[in-house]
């Protein structure tokens, strides 16, 4: 499992979605997350799989080390296309403007209803629907409305 001092995979053939948090919620700003947190899909839960903190640098050595670890997909606050650039250039889907607890944002990504988690004044992006499907794609999973 990654830990902060040992960041990378040994071995996950379920590709990985990160968290960018502050606290037990996703942070507001992901130029300003305190943890990231992994996980990964399993047939019946979630499994956490690692956290880090903000890596000495910022967001570029982020993005490089979540696209090293297999994480296909950040889900963050707040975040300007500039603070995006660097994942987008390592393969890392993200997506921004989400609001929410831990729990709250895993289940509805679980449900693929993480639209219904937007900031408010926030429009949804057409890639949002796309970005879950491709997670869905990539995780194997077959996520359907409850």
């Amino acid at each position: 499992m990654p830990t902060s001092r040992s960041p990378y995979p040994t071995s996950c053939s379920t590709p990985r979605i990160c968290l960018a948090c502050h606290g037990g919620r996703l942070a507001t700003l992901l130029e300003t997350a305190t943890a990231f947190r992994l996980y990964r899909f399993e047939t019946e839960s979630v499994v956490a799989d690692g956290f880090w903190p903000m890596p000495a640098g910022g967001l570029a050595p982020l993005a490089l080390r979540l696209a090293e670890a297999g994480v296909a997909l950040l889900v963050c606050g707040a975040a300007t296309c500039c603070c995006l650039t660097p994942f987008t250039g390592q393969g890392v889907a993200v997506v921004p403007w989400i609001v929410g607890d831990v729990p709250t944002v895993l289940s509805a990504l679980a449900q693929n209803r993480l639209e219904t988690l937007l900031a408010p004044g926030a429009r949804p992006a057409r890639s949002l629907g796309r970005l879950c499907r491709v997670w869905q794609t990539l995780s194997g999973r077959s996520m359907h409305h409850e």
